[in-house]
């Protein structure tokens, strides 16, 4: 059995990370974008309606960025347990390997390759789950949480995730 923990983010922090800030800038341009639209026509009613909706729909998107976080992840040899928090509230999922699919993304700025956020994401059925969304865990334990689960389920890895491996390593390299 295997534990990785990651920096602990408490939900004030998740709130003014970037995240939930990018949802509110997208609804003030399309709100510019709307009003500019309907300004010459007698439609101001619609446009207010439109501008209400995606208020609305910006909400529950930034909501949905900054709620759950995974603090704690457990490799076991036939199952992962994922410990973290849904607002305040902690957690615990214990989830098999058997049908786990992992996947090693990144979220990548113009910055380059050192401000390169990579994450892991598990998914089981119809459930998913992110590790390291809010740069909680290490470029390193990003890398070693996937070789872990890769070794515990017996899959080798493929030329893809290679890849991402690598780059992974090179930014470890490179950006220390």
């Amino acid at each position: 059995m295997i534990t990785f923990e990651g920096e602990y983010k408490n939900l004030k922090s998740r709130i003014f990370s970037e995240k939930p800030f990018a949802s509110l800038f997208v609804f003030v341009i399309y709100s510019f974008v709307i009003s500019r639209f309907f300004e010459d026509k007698n439609l101001k009613y619609y446009a207010y309606f439109i501008e209400f909706t995606l208020l609305i729909l910006c909400i529950i998107l930034a909501v949905n960025s900054f709620k759950s976080i995974i603090n704690l992840v457990t490799i076991d040899e036939n199952k992962i347990i994922l410990e973290g928090e849904d607002f305040n509230t902690k957690w615990e999922k214990s989830i098999p390997i058997k049908g786990t699919k992992i996947e090693v993304k990144c979220k990548s700025t113009r910055g380059g390759l050192c401000s390169t956020t990579f994450y892991i994401k598990l998914k089981n059925g119809k459930n998913s789950y992110i590790i390291n969304s809010f740069q909680t865990f290490s470029d390193e334990q990003i890398l070693k949480i996937f070789n872990e689960f890769k070794t515990y389920k017996g899959e080798k890895i493929i030329i893809d995730e290679k890849l991402d491996i690598m780059r992974i390593q090179e930014k470890i390299e490179k950006c220390q």
